[in-house]
């Protein structure tokens, strides 16, 4: 059973990440539209790579989502079957000389950054940088099971990496207050956000989690044979530089081998969201068995028929079409309004435990 839930683990299918990131423009006419309500700024995106040499040269790769400066000959992008979506694609980054607050994401098992465009833009539109990953071999452009299952702890450590490289980017690190930086994360990103936040896994549990797939006759020998069984990097995940974490949907906490007393650890306050009716990180183990032992933490389950999909874009009608089990929700369920609450929720967790003051221009 538990090898048949950890399939479940993630997001949308892979193939819809392949071509949700084809960006198309929009009429110059849309322009006044693009800018949300109560948000001083527009947001631009930027997408980065870098080769981490201290590991085997392995390119890591993410997106940028920052207060931008656009003007009327700036065109705006749009990801094909999303919606609701106002970015600039390689706009110029508001100079204000503001140090601006950090946030990390990490995405759902075999996904990527951009399938929560929209939560990185209500971030940003607010003042912060957010920095959408694609986790190493384990995103859907380039996914093995060494990362998406074995390797768990990679991704930590690479959020890790991400924020040394934005910190000392000539172009970015001056945007960046060192000391407010934060990680959000969703499904097994929200059980990451939570990990480098100081929760930890026991180290026998993971082992036994590594074993299930390095036994699983399903998986062929070529693949297995080299899965490792070693649960020393998955101890040392930790980053003192997080200050606080906004955990959704985080599963499979139990499963990965996260205990009581692992779970208790956790280092910075937190803040764990989740659907009532989540199928895929049920809350009764996930999130509200996170809440119950890590301290300093506040729970909020969404009432009603909200499933795990409620985090991701919304879809626009070909998007529904095409991904109906990603795209529409239970009747009754409103995506655009949840997404409002849920951006509203993390813009007021970030701003508390970063310190960030909430000035008429920011």
């Amino acid at each position: 059973m538990e090898t048949a839930l950890l399939t479940k683990r993630g997001l949308i299918r892979p193939a819809m990440a392949i071509l949700s990131c084809f960006m198309t423009t929009w009429s110059t006419m849309t322009f006044a539209q693009t800018i949300q309500p109560g948000a001083p700024y527009p947001v631009g995106m930027k997408q980065l790579e870098y080769v981490d040499a201290t590991q085997g040269n392995r390119h890591l790769a993410l997106t940028l989502f920052y207060p931008a400066v656009v003007n009327s000959s700036t065109v705006p992008q749009r990801m094909i079957f999303f919606t609701n979506l106002h970015l600039y694609k390689n706009a110029d980054v508001a100079s204000d000389n503001v140090k601006r607050p950090l946030v990390m994401f990490s995405h759902g098992h075999g996904s990527n950054g951009l399938y929560y465009a929209w939560f990185a833009e209500f971030l940003a539109s607010r003042g912060y940088i957010v920095a959408m990953l694609y986790h190493y071999r384990a995103n859907t452009y380039d996914a093995t099971i060494m990362y998406t299952r074995s390797k768990l702890w990679q991704r930590p450590i690479d959020i890790s990496k991400d924020i040394t490289f934005l910190l000392n980017d000539k172009l970015w690190g001056p945007h960046i207050d060192p000391n407010r930086i934060g990680v959000a994360g969703h499904s097994q990103g929200g059980f990451t956000s939570l990990w480098i936040g100081g929760a930890m896994v026991n180290p026998e549990k993971y082992l036994a989690y590594q074993r299930v797939w390095k036994n699983n006759q399903l998986v062929p020998e070529s693949l297995r044979k080299d899965l490792p069984l070693d649960a020393m990097p998955a101890l040392k995940v930790y980053d003192s530089r997080v200050k606080a974490v906004f955990a959704m949907a985080p599963g499979d906490l139990q499963g990965f081998g996260m205990d009581e007393e692992g779970v208790a650890q956790l280092k910075v306050p937190a803040y764990i969201i989740v659907g009532a009716r989540d199928t895929q990180a049920p809350p009764k183990e996930n999130a509200e068995f996170a809440a119950k032992y890590a301290p300093h933490t506040q729970l909020d389950v969404m009432p009603g028929l909200v499933d795990h999909e409620i985090f991701a874009n919304e879809c626009d009608q070909e998007g529904r079409d095409t991904w109906p089990e990603a795209c529409i929700d239970a009747p009754g369920i409103d995506r655009t309004k949840l997404h409002e609450y849920i951006g509203n929720a993390a813009l007021k967790f970030f701003d508390t435990n970063l310190n960030v003051p909430r000035g008429p221009l920011n």
